[in-house]
């Protein structure tokens, strides 16, 4: 059975599922609904039926079949949950009219992988539930908020597929971070000044990117590139693929006071630490594209310690057995181990590789 606590309870395995999708558009303007796209993959693969207000994420650049498909004839009346991500918000589109009505017969969800937070307005308290990426166990959250994480897409595992053994993979490490000097990433920050020159003699540093703009002309790999709003590079999947192990870091060293993670003082922590190059035992936006990507592909995985700055996921994955989490106090004897068990790589690219594919593929 599944229940809100509130109002509904159905049988698992009838809803019908409705979501609402941004439009399509080019490149530059195209809002990427990740967290979507994977629950319906799964969906269609368990045989649920889910419906969407709009076409959305055209399957293949030969036919105009979609991964999502409206229907006329079925609103979100006619459905169990109603499902909206944050990219809706994020693109100026007000929440649906009538969406959270006094006589529905549905469940509502909200998910949110942004850093904006649109969820802690006021009118988000009526979501049944909001799936939150970046949730840290010592921020306080309301009470309908769950945490969640980017996971993996069809396309995220198409590129993953067919990996190299361990034994062939260059000995490299991939640091590939993109941002401005401006507004780096606190905790890349301490990574690229702390972390990477004690790695450096273990594991060659690959920091080649892709140029935002260079996509590929092959018609499928174009409309990835397109439709993730330049998200998509085959050849950095390769270089993910044939790579021992990637950086995977993202965040910002935070204070655990206050405990609203948006709120003025907190942000103005915040830009304080990063600017005086401070760091602490707690961290926000801490998820990354990559983390699940080196994963699916094999990569080792090098990441903050999630456990001990708060990190939360659904299943969490275990230090040193499913990626290397680095504590930054301690990021000395990290390197140690490393040194001293020169398998321990190999194990973890088999083991990182075999826990993602089993909890969010």
């Amino acid at each position: 059975m599944l229940q809100s606590g509130k109002r509904f309870m159905f049988q698992v395995g009838t809803p019908k599922i409705y979501f609402y999708c941004c439009p399509s558009g080019s490149a530059d303007q195209q809002a990427y609904q990740h967290p979507i796209i994977c629950l319906a993959e799964g969906f269609k693969q368990l045989g649920i039926e889910f419906y969407a207000d709009r076409n959305y994420w055209q399957l293949s650049p030969d036919t105009k079949e979609y991964l999502f498909n409206h229907n006329p004839d079925i609103s979100p009346d006619d459905c169990e949950i109603v499902i909206i991500d944050t990219e809706w918000v994020t693109n100026n589109r007000p929440l649906p009219k009538g969406l959270f009505k006094l006589n529905r017969n549905y469940l509502t969800a909200y998910f949110e992988l942004h850093e904006l937070m649109h969820s802690t307005k006021p009118e988000f308290r009526n979501f049944d539930f909001i799936f939150r990426g970046y949730y840290n166990k010592r921020f306080s959250y309301d009470s309908n908020v769950y945490p969640w994480g980017f996971g993996l897409s069809e396309r995220i595992l198409k590129e993953t597929q067919v990996v190299s053994d361990f034994e062939d993979r260059d000995k490299t490490i991939v640091v590939n971070f993109r941002h401005s000097q401006k507004y780096m990433h606190s905790v890349r920050k301490r990574v690229l000044n702390d972390f990477i020159p004690q790695i450096e003699p273990f594991l060659k540093i690959d920091s080649r990117t892709d140029a935002i703009d260079a996509h590929s002309t092959d018609p499928y790999h174009y409309l990835q590139w397109v439709q993730t709003g330049k998200r998509h590079y085959s050849s950095y999947y390769k270089r993910l693929s044939q790579s021992a192990a990637c950086a995977c870091f993202g965040g910002f060293f935070v204070t655990s006071f206050p405990k609203r993670q948006r709120s003025p003082l907190s942000r103005l922590l915040k830009r304080l630490i990063s600017k005086w190059g401070l760091k602490t035992n707690m961290i926000e936006q801490w998820d990354s594209w990559r983390f699940w990507e080196a994963l699916a592909a094999g990569s080792v995985a090098f990441h903050i310690d999630l456990e001990k700055y708060g990190a939360v996921l659904p299943v969490m994955p275990e230090n040193w057995n499913h990626y290397i989490g680095i504590d930054f106090d301690r990021i000395d004897e990290a390197i140690d181990r490393i040194a001293a068990e020169p398998e321990l790589l190999k194990e973890i690219s088999m083991a990182g590789r075999a826990w993602v594919l089993e909890h969010y593929s």
